[in-house]
């Protein structure tokens, strides 16, 4: 259950979460598979295997999303398209237009969804009631609307944003490149760098020296890095970016082995609740220190 991502959405005030109302509001949302003429569907399922949507630690809850995709090549319809604008072509001696293609193609897709196979994915939201945060556990802002917006027509109402802070991420990052990183940091072998005033010149750096003459000269020239990798206290390591999401998210082997430590006998629903609370504990501590190292929450997101 380790998030290997982390999109972070901050609201202003505190949020009527409890078990109760996100079990109900989840409850409207189910996951059911793709009917035949369905390319994806999606919907809550149970965190923890049982009768339950949501799992719950204190003011801290646990949600998993499914989401089924049918698998439906683009260069199998392109095939069939193909073939099936040939013989008309043949057929009636004459060109097919743009439009009456898109009327094939679209046609080609429904007959052809009920033969493709299904892929399923999950992505695990977290909420935490303390923090007024959602955390979600994907790179892509796709899912990420998707998770929300079943969250919210659930709920009624979701007014949170994603976490902005007073300093900018592009500018804290590039100073703990040049200068030095806050104690409980490391800086890890690599960055992305945009220029300035051209914001199409990128370079990834990977298994650099960052406090290199190379790299320093790159900032010197006006490069500023907008993905860093970094080691929080030998705990976590991860890549954070110039939007605060948190990107390869990996734990220590410690931490790992701290779980596995309280479920000798591996029970599915222990191990769920110590990786849970271990990590939602980490991570919250992680969260505060990167705001605090930002100057605090950004204006739009200081409490009514």
């Amino acid at each position: 259950m380790w998030f290997k991502a982390l999109r972070i959405y901050q609201a202003r005030s505190k949020q009527p979460w409890s078990s109760d109302s996100l079990e109900q509001a989840l409850a409207t949302k189910p996951f059911r598979s793709c009917s035949s003429t369905e390319e994806s569907t999606a919907g809550w399922v149970s965190p923890s295997n049982s009768s339950l949507l949501v799992h719950s630690q204190g003011d801290h809850w646990l949600l998993k999303l499914k989401i089924e995709e049918r698998i439906l090549p683009a260069s199998v319809v392109r095939e069939q398209l193909l073939e099936e604008v040939e013989a008309l072509e043949a057929a009636e001696n004459r060109r097919v237009g743009r439009k009456e293609r898109q009327n094939l193609t679209d046609e080609l897709r429904l007959s052809l969804l009920p033969k493709a196979f299904t892929r399923s994915r999950y992505l695990w939201v977290w909420l935490d009631g303390q923090n007024n945060r959602i955390m979600l556990d994907t790179n892509t802002d796709k899912q990420a609307e998707l998770a929300l917006n079943l969250l919210r027509e659930g709920l009624g109402s979701l007014p949170i944003i994603p976490l902005n802070t007073q300093l900018a991420s592009v500018q804290v990052m590039t100073d703990w490149v040049t200068q030095l990183p806050p104690k409980d940091l490391e800086l890890l072998d690599t960055c992305e760098l945009r220029d300035a005033e051209d914001d199409k010149s990128i370079m990834r750096c990977r298994g650099q020296d960052l406090a290199s003459d190379e790299i320093q000269q790159l900032l010197i020239a006006g490069k500023r890095v907008t993905q860093l990798g970094l080691n929080w206290q030998d705990q976590v390591s991860f890549t954070l970016t110039d939007t605060l999401m948190l990107k390869s998210l990996k734990f220590s082997e410690e931490l790992i082995e701290e779980t596995q430590d309280v479920n000798p006998d591996q029970d599915p629903l222990v191990a769920l609740d110590a990786e849970f609370i271990l990590m939602s504990n980490t991570l919250v501590t992680l969260i505060d220190q990167l705001i605090s190292y930002h100057q605090g929450l950004s204006d739009n997101l200081q409490p009514d």
